[in-house]
C-alpha cells in the first residue's frame, strides 16, 4: 500500500472515531484532525477549523467556565507533553458554553514517531460525572442519616443521664413531704411556748402556708422532667417499622406536641387543638407516627413569618376510607409553585437559612407510606397550608416496594398502574435516572424497574452507581428496553443485573416477571 493510500486509510479510521482527535506541532498549531474534532470545534466556537490554526485548548482564556488557575495548569500540562517533558497529561472540564452538566476529558500523548508533536483527544465523560455526582448525593444522604442516628444516640444518652438524678429527686420528695407533715405540729407547739422561732430565716406561720406547696411544685417539676426524658427516649429509640402495635393517634399527636412545645412557645404561635374522641387505634409504629406528626408541626411553625401565627391540629375518623386522619393547618406563607411538585423529595427546602436539611418531609412521606397511609397538602383560604396524614385502621400487610424509573410518561404510567392495581405492591416513580437515584438513596426499593435509554443518565449509568454501594446489594433490578440487542445490556449483565424485559409492555407477562423476581405467587 503506497503512502497516499495509507494516509487515506488513516484518515478513514480517525473519522470513524467518536472521540475528537487532533495532532498538534511544537508551535501548538493543528497538523491534522478528524471529523469529530471539527464538529466539536464548530459547536464550541461557532466556526470551522483548519490545519495551521492554533489548538484552542492551548489558549489560557479557554474554557472560561474554569478558574484561571485551572486554565494555567491545563496549558502548562499540554505544552509539557508537546515539548517532550511529560509522557501524558489529562484534565476534566465543563462545557464553556454554560451547560454545567456536560463534562469533557482532555488527554495528551507525545507522538512517538515525531518529536515536537502531540496527539490530543477529547472525550465526553458527562455520563461518568453524572453517575459520580448522583452517587455523591446518595453518600451525602447516607452521611446525613448517620448524623441523625448519632443524634438519636446522643439524645438517648442524655436522657439516661438526666433520668438518674431525676429519679432520685422523685424518690426523695415524698419522704420530705411526709416528714414535714409530721414535724409541723411539733414546730408549731414549740413556737407557741416561747419566743417565735425562725427556720431558715422564715417564721413558722409562713412555712405552714408555703412549704407544702413548694414541695408540691418541686414534685410537679420533677415529674415534668421525667416526662420530657421519656419522650426523648421514645423519640430516639431505633424502632423498626415491623415492630408494630395498636397506636392511639391522639396520644402520638400529644407526644409530638410535647417535643415541639419549646419551639412553639418561642415562636409565639397560637395553637388550636381538636382531638376527636373514641378514635379507633391503628396498627403501626408509635415512634414513627410521633416523628411524622412532629415533622409536620415543626414545618408549620417554620412556615409562619409574622406575629399573628395560628396553627390548628385536628384528628378525625374517615369513615369512607376506613382511616384515621391528622391535619395540621397554618396561616403561614404557603408553598411556592416551584416547591409544590418536589416538596417530598430529599434535600428540597426553602429554609436553608434556618438550617433546614430538606429531610423532614421526605422522611415523613416514607414513614407514612410504610404504614400504607397517605400524606397530602392543600392551600388554605388564608394563604397558608394544610397537611393531612391518613392511616388505615386495618393492620397493614407487608407489600414489596417497587420503584419505576422511565423518562416516557405514558409508558411509566402504564407500568405503575399495571403494578399498583394488583394490590400486592407499593409503587413509586421517577422520570429520570438522577431522580431515581435520589429516591433509592432515601429508601432502597425491593425492586427497581429501570428504563435502559434515558436522556441525562441512562440505565447503565444508574446500575454503575448502585453497584458500588454495598447497602443496595439486596435490591433487585429489572431493565426494560425496546432495544434487546443494545450493547449496554452486556455491561449491565456483567454487573450482575440479568433480568431484562423487552418493550412494548404486555400487562400480564409484565406482572408475572415481577412476581417471579420477588418470589410472589
Amino acid at each position: 500500500m503506497d503512502a497516499v493510500a495509507t494516509h487515506a486509510l488513516h484518515t478513514l479510521v480517525l473519522d470513524a472515531l467518536e472521540t475528537s482527535v487532533a495532532v498538534v506541532g511544537s508551535d501548538g498549531r493543528l497538523i491534522t484532525f478528524n471529523l469529530a474534532w471539527q464538529d466539536w470545534m464548530r459547536r464550541i466556537t461557532g466556526h470551522s477549523v483548519e490545519n495551521g490554526d492554533r489548538a484552542i485548548l492551548l489558549d489560557a482564556h479557554f474554557p472560561e467556565a474554569l478558574p484561571i488557575s485551572h486554565n494555567s495548569l491545563r496549558v502548562s500540562g499540554l505544552e509539557a507533553v508537546i515539548n517532550g517533558q511529560r509522557e501524558h497529561f489529562a484534565c476534566d472540564w465543563v462545557d464553556p458554553q454554560g451547560d454545567r452538566d456536560a463534562w469533557y476529558r482532555v488527554d495528551a500523548y507525545p507522538l512517538a514517531s515525531r518529536a515536537g508533536m502531540a496527539v490530543l483527544s477529547i472525550s465526553d465523560v458527562s455520563h461518568r460525572k453524572r453517575a459520580e455526582n448522583a452517587l455523591r448525593r446518595s453518600q451525602d444522604q447516607l452521611i446525613q442519616s448517620q448524623k441523625m442516628e448519632a443524634l438519636g444516640s446522643l439524645v438517648a444518652g442524655m436522657a439516661h443521664e438526666i433520668n438518674n438524678p431525676t429519679s432520685l429527686i422523685m424518690f426523695n420528695l415524698p419522704i420530705v413531704k411526709r416528714v414535714w407533715e409530721d414535724i409541723l405540729p411539733l414546730l408549731k407547739r414549740t413556737s407557741r411556748q416561747g419566743t417565735p422561732i425562725e427556720f431558715g430565716g422564715y417564721r413558722i406561720d409562713f412555712l405552714e402556708r408555703r412549704l407544702a406547696p413548694l414541695i408540691e411544685d418541686m414534685e410537679m417539676a420533677a415529674n415534668r422532667i421525667s416526662k420530657i426524658v421519656k419522650d426523648l427516649r421514645n423519640f430516639s429509640r431505633r424502632s423498626q417499622l415491623r415492630d408494630t402495635a395498636a397506636v392511639d393517634v391522639n396520644a402520638a399527636v400529644a407526644a409530638a406536641l410535647r417535643l415541639a412545645q419549646t419551639t412553639m412557645r418561642n415562636s409565639g404561635v397560637e395553637l388550636s387543638l381538636e382531638l376527636a374522641e373514641d378514635l379507633p387505634r391503628i396498627q403501626g409504629n408509635q415512634t414513627a407516627i410521633e416523628q411524622v406528626a412532629l415533622n409536620v408541626i415543626i414545618n408549620a411553625i417554620q412556615a409562619i413569618d409574622h406575629d399573628k401565627g395560628r396553627i390548628r391540629i385536628q384528628t378525625r375518623r374517615h369513615l369512607s376510607e376506613g382511616a384515621v386522619a391528622i391535619s395540621v393547618r397554618d396561616n403561614g406563607r404557603g408553598i411556592s409553585p416551584e416547591m409544590a411538585d418536589k416538596l417530598f423529595d430529599p434535600f428540597v427546602t426553602d429554609k436553608q437559612g434556618q438550617g433546614g436539611t430538606g429531610l423532614g418531609l421526605a422522611i415523613s412521606y416514607n414513614l407514612v407510606e410504610a404504614h400504607d397511609g397517605r400524606i397530602a397538602f392543600t392551600d388554605t383560604d388564608e394563604g397558608g397550608t394544610e397537611f393531612t396524614l391518613t392511616f388505615p385502621i386495618e393492620s397493614p400487610q407487608h407489600r414489596p416496594w417497587v420503584l419505576v424509573v422511565d423518562d416516557d410518561a405514558m409508558v411509566r404510567r402504564l407500568m405503575v398502574e399495571a403494578i399498583g392495581r394488583t394490590g400486592k405492591y407499593r409503587v413509586d416513580e421517577a422520570a429520570n435516572g438522577v431522580d431515581g437515584l435520589i429516591k433509592i438513596g432515601s429508601r432502597p426499593p425491593d425492586l427497581l424497574i429501570l428504563d435502559l435509554m434515558m436522556p441525562g443518565m441512562n440505565g447503565l449509568e444508574v446500575c454503575e452507581a448502585i453497584h458500588v454501594q454495598a447497602s443496595f446489594a439486596d435490591m433487585k433490578v429489572l431493565i426494560t428496553t425496546g432495544h434487546p440487542n443494545h450493547p449496554d445490556l452486556i455491561a449491565i449483565e456483567a454487573l450482575g443485573y440479568n433480568d431484562i424485559y423487552s418493550k412494548p409492555i404486555e400487562v400480564e407477562s409484565f406482572r408475572k416477571i415481577i412476581a417471579g423476581i420477588l418470589d410472589l405467587p
